[in-house]
């Protein structure tokens, strides 16, 4: 039985936890309103997610996953040969669906009541893809430097890349 590379599975694994969250941030609802307290607080800190910064990465990550998916299609198309030893093409799915997904999701239940930007699992599931992202990185840089066979570096960085 062939197992799949590293290099598959952490390309598909990384925006898989941001879809979880995604999904998970569905089932979400907005808390009830406290009953007034009798005491007054004369100062109370609050802390205001940056919306329009989570959004703007957000979309700009999912616009990243839809020209890393474009970019499979016509290089496939360029070469009459779909490879079929990469992971490319469910990931681009999976990280465009996730992570505007979960802004438009998000942006939803915000506006709904849900405090979502503050959610503990959100800010994990980032963190985790962007060290999953990183170590694909490495890998990526890795086999590369395993590689010889004459082609020049920006040949072959690309080729992996796809």
């Amino acid at each position: 039985m062939l197992l799949p590379s590293p290099t598959l599975v952490v390309r598909v694994l990384s925006p898989s936890f941001v879809f979880l969250v995604a999904l998970s941030i569905a089932f979400l609802h907005p808390l009830s309103p406290n009953s007034p307290s009798p005491i007054t607080s004369v100062v109370v800190a609050t802390a205001e997610p940056r919306r329009a910064l989570i959004l703007s990465l957000l979309s700009l990550t999912a616009l990243t996953y839809f020209f890393d998916g474009l970019t499979f299609v016509v290089f496939a198309v360029i070469e009459h040969h779909w490879p079929h030893h990469t992971a490319i093409p469910f990931s681009a799915v999976i990280g465009l669906v996730a992570f505007s997904g979960l802004a438009a999701l998000g942006t939803w239940k915000d506006n709904h009541g849900t405090e979502v930007w503050s959610l503990r699992r959100i800010k994990v599931a980032i963190i985790a893809t962007l060290f999953l992202d990183i170590c694909l990185t490495v890998l990526l840089g890795l086999s590369l430097l395993h590689r010889d066979d004459g082609a020049s570096s920006c040949s072959l960085f690309f080729m992996y890349l796809i």
